[in-house]
């Protein structure tokens, strides 16, 4: 963004534009944690299921949640293909995070 500035008529453009930030697509674990109902972290930590333990262990040992990682997408759609989270909520987890939940 160039921004002029006119001594003389003390006027200021600019002639770029201002865009919207960037979505946040890194949020904190515990903001990961928190997009989950209490039924489904529930269903997470019983579950005798090796694939969901290895997945919850995953997620405990990484320093964020990358929205966009291949790995975290399929993990939720595994855990939607064995009913611990329903239909529609791989989508509702992965949305843009907000500032709260931001890792940056």
């Amino acid at each position: 963004m160039n921004i002029i500035f006119d001594n003389s008529t003390h006027k200021i453009e600019s002639a770029g534009v201002i865009g919207s930030p960037a979505p946040i697509r890194k949020i904190t674990k515990g903001s990961m944690r928190s997009r989950f109902t209490i039924a489904e972290k529930v269903a997470i930590k019983v579950s005798s299921d090796p694939i969901v333990q290895v997945l919850a262990e995953d997620m405990n040992n990484s320093s964020h949640a990358d929205l966009d990682y291949q790995e975290l997408i399929d993990g939720l759609n595994y855990l939607q293909s064995v009913g611990i989270i329903a239909g529609g909520r791989v989508t509702e987890l992965l949305v843009d995070g907000t500032q709260e939940e931001s890792f940056y």
